[in-house]
């Protein structure tokens, strides 16, 4: 009865000697560059073994790679770029160095599918400063010298070009997938300040920038096209692309006045007080002179046609006086005219500043 009572133990453990893996899978698989899948796996009676199955998605036949130990209980191998087409299922299995009790990751009957996914294509940057020779920092790392050509990846990114003697220039631009863009900079001289007073006090510091400081460009004008300048305490902020529907800009500028000049679309310089923190400052273009000419020729063309009915009336036999209908036609062009020349007038190009 005794040794009978020890079977279900001989049975059990198997299961409890057989190994553990701890796997999270990589976010894809880059067809033709290599894939290093890493696990940490313990077992009671060490780890005899291990391997990496894989396999093309949908195909039968799986290939396998020993897992190589490294520091600690973790383990790794590699698939081969080359073998890297597509999708990819995989799963991990090991056994107990001791009694030989079998555990895996997943399964042969249902592994892992890893989706391959091409990484997005970086376009070509190049920066021309006037003059050469000028540091090119992207999101705050240096690249280079000006003139610089290199790979920059897809997305929104900050420039900023200096050089000793000249003021700092900052712009912001977006990086399609892809494409080439080429972003002039031309560099202003710093002015020299005089020599201050012997006894003059001791000037203020200037605050220094805080966190979450900007200025987002917008416009709600269809089929416009703004430029953005900003001249602050800083230096010089400009748009690297148009400010349009749906494609803002965005600016770092410190806190206080700032210059602001808008250009293609209209033709607009603008003092603001930039607040602390963010904001966004709204482009509007005004109606132009179009509301002007339309509103002078309805309200002309009401005064002549009443002129004209009034001429008709009193030449007719017998006399006859102004109908109704011809009251109307030229009071209703008349007003419709005084309309369109009151918001000629006040219809004007603006630039909305609020904090957010």
């Amino acid at each position: 009865m005794h040794r009978l009572f020890f079977v279900p133990l001989l049975f059990a453990l198997p299961a409890i000697a057989a190994p553990v893996f701890e796997h999270a899978p990589p976010p894809n698989a880059v067809p033709g560059r290599d894939l290093t899948l890493t696990a940490a796996i313990e077992s009671p009676g060490g780890v005899f073994d291990p391997y990496l199955w894989y396999r093309p998605a949908g195909t039968k036949g799986f290939k396998k790679i020993s897992l190589k130990r490294g520091t600690g209980a973790r383990y790794s191998a590699t698939i081969p770029g080359s073998e890297i087409t597509g999708d990819i299922e995989y799963y991990l299995q090991a056994f107990d160095a001791a009694d030989l009790a079998e555990a895996t990751w997943s399964s042969r009957r249902t592994p892992f599918l890893l989706r391959a996914k091409e990484p997005p294509k970086p376009g070509m940057l190049t920066v021309h400063a006037d003059p050469d020779g000028a540091t090119i920092d992207i999101d705050g790392s240096v690249v280079g010298k000006s003139p610089w050509t290199g790979p920059v990846s897809p997305g929104a990114h900050a420039l900023t070009v200096t050089r000793d003697g000249y003021e700092p220039l900052k712009m912001s631009f977006t990086m399609a997938e892809g494409a080439d863009i080429s972003l002039p900079a031309p560099l202003r001289k710093m002015a020299i300040a005089p020599a201050p007073p012997p006894k003059e006090a001791a000037a203020k510091p200037v605050p220094t920038r805080k966190e979450a400081q900007w200025v987002d460009f917008v416009t709600a004008q269809g089929n416009e096209e703004f430029g953005v300048e900003a001249r602050g305490p800083d230096g010089i902020a400009r748009c690297g692309s148009w400010v349009q529907v749906g494609l803002s800009c965005r600016l770092q500028l410190a806190p206080g006045r700032t210059h602001v000049v808008v250009t293609h679309a209209m033709d607009l310089t603008r003092d603001i007080t930039v607040p602390v923190g963010r904001s966004e400052a709204r482009l509007s273009r005004g109606a132009g002179p179009l509301p002007l000419i339309l509103g002078a020729l309805l309200l002309g063309a009401g005064g002549g046609s009443y002129l004209l009915f009034k001429h008709q009336a009193d030449n007719a036999v017998p006399a006859k006086t102004v109908a109704g209908w011809q009251y109307g036609v030229s009071g209703g062009a008349a007003v419709v005219g005084i309309g369109l020349l009151l918001y000629g007038v006040l219809s004007t190009d603006s630039l909305d500043l609020k904090q957010l």
